[in-house]
């Protein structure tokens, strides 16, 4: 198998994403965060991030956020948060493989959630400086 046809193959950023992804503010959130799995948020507005499906309560929080939480199980690493807003929300093709392939290539561990219209991006705080490095040479400019 060669590389164009091999699962996970490199390839270049369309040219029309790459315009979207010139367009998408990107900050990092000055707070470092738990990644938390809850059975219980008591405000939900206290927190960075809370998503809710039938199977689980996934929470990015604070540490002063953690006693608002009924935590089960909590992340021993720090994760820090990028927060991209996409110029094009649910339509563009690449938008999150132009992030996650240079953070494999990097051996960066990463957690990507995307809502409407953002994209969050959470790397362990040990790697943010790379991580916002390889935002950076993808086009994303990150505000810090």
């Amino acid at each position: 198998m060669d590389d164009q046809t091999r699962v996970g193959a490199h390839r270049e950023t369309p040219k029309s994403t790459q315009k979207i992804i010139d367009g998408s503010p990107c900050r990092l959130e000055p707070e470092t965060l738990h990644y938390v799995k809850a059975s219980h948020v008591g405000h939900p507005e206290r927190h960075h991030f809370v998503c809710q499906d039938a199977f689980e309560i996934t929470v990015a929080t604070t540490d002063e956020g953690l006693a608002d939480l009924t935590i089960i199980s909590r992340n021993p690493e720090r994760w820090r948060m990028f927060s991209i807003t996409c110029s094009n929300p649910v339509y563009c093709v690449g938008f999150l493989a132009a992030i996650a392939v240079p953070m494999r290539d990097a051996d960066i561990d990463i957690l990507l959630v995307s809502t409407f219209t953002r994209d969050l991006v959470f790397v362990k705080a040990a790697d943010v400086h790379r991580a916002a490095a390889i935002l950076d040479a993808a086009g994303f400019q990150p505000q810090m």
